[in-house]
């Protein structure tokens, strides 16, 4: 009697516990589908069930994907995806701006991730197609942790994404605490360079061009739109503090040398100081979560630059 007694109180707790996790929700966090989303073009995205089958249009949606812990759903990437490094191992469904549709097709996706730079006719063809697609356009560092949750979302790695961006958004607002040291009048002048002899630069609207204000830093290209070319004449003219050679990735120690080497160059602040650096254009130029390294290199070249500049006036 007193057994029977014991395995009733067994069932009965165990009951009571299921029916606490499932109507309070404390103790699990079940993803829930349909998901029906709005992604950045304003294109409503119903997803049905959790994908098993993603396929990443660009090296900032596989990072992110990677990054949330969905990166074995993944089974078709870009020829430019090249992080994290253990991608090398998934096929290639064609470039960035050329996706193969019939390679895409051919691997049954029950997601796609797209990207801006994919092609407005490219993403059509796939919804044509019957394939859920759903497509990013970050501009900023918001978006990109808005995406993120966003990507958490549609495959199911809710809690994951959430935490992602909470670190994300951690680091941040670290940086942002060290750019409030430095006074508006002080902020250095800064130039952020991807091309030699021509002098491609980053101007306004660029990730390059976020990321060194919110470090405390003043773009002096930041009256160009986009990516153009600045003449030598007004390189020297707006004499920069501090350059940044991203080189595209692997030019970077390449350009810096040439900067470095140019005798008309000589005269501006950032030659005359040393304060000419590399710095790899992933981190910087691609919105996925590894851009805040990039915030946190650029505030690292900023906050040296600012000691110094301090220690000089004898004001440590």
């Amino acid at each position: 009697m007193f057994a029977l007694s014991k395995s009733k109180l067994k069932i009965l707790f165990c009951w009571g516990l299921l029916n606490l996790i499932v109507f309070s929700g404390i103790s699990v966090k079940a993803e829930e589908f349909p998901e029906r989303l709005v992604d950045d073009f304003g294109e409503v995205v119903r997803i049905d069930k959790k994908p098993e089958r993603i396929i990443s249009l660009s090296p900032a949606n596989t990072e992110i994907l990677f990054a949330i812990g969905a990166g074995d759903k993944v089974v078709g990437i870009t020829s430019y995806c090249n992080y994290p490094p253990c991608v090398e191992k998934i096929d290639r469904i064609g470039g960035f701006t050329t996706p193969n549709i019939e390679a895409i097709v051919a691997k049954e996706p029950d997601l796609v991730i797209a990207s801006y730079g994919n092609g407005e006719e490219n993403i059509k063809k796939l919804r044509e197609l019957g394939i859920t697609v759903l497509s990013l356009r970050a501009r900023s560092l918001e978006d990109v942790l808005k995406d993120i949750l966003l990507v958490g979302k549609a495959t199911g790695y809710t809690s994951q994404a959430e935490e992602l961006a909470g670190n994300l958004k951690i680091r941040i607002e670290a940086v942002k605490k060290k750019a409030e040291r430095i006074p508006d009048d002080k902020k250095p002048r800064i130039l952020y360079l991807v091309w030699y002899p021509e002098l491609w630069v980053a101007g306004k609207g660029t990730f390059a061009d976020g990321l060194i204000k919110i470090a405390g830093g003043k773009n002096v290209a930041s009256d160009l739109d986009g990516w153009k070319i600045m003449s030598k004449e007004a390189f020297i003219r707006k004499d920069p503090q501090i350059i940044l050679c991203s080189g595209m990735g692997k030019n970077s120690f390449f350009l810096k040398e040439k900067i470095c080497r140019d005798p008309d160059l000589k005269i501006v602040s950032a030659l005359k100081d040393n304060q000419v650096f590399t710095i790899y254009s992933d981190i910087v130029e691609r919105p996925g979560p590894r851009v805040v390294d990039g915030l946190e290199k650029i505030s690292f070249y900023i906050q040296n630059w600012w000691q110094n500049r301090k220690g000089k006036n004898g004001k440590n």
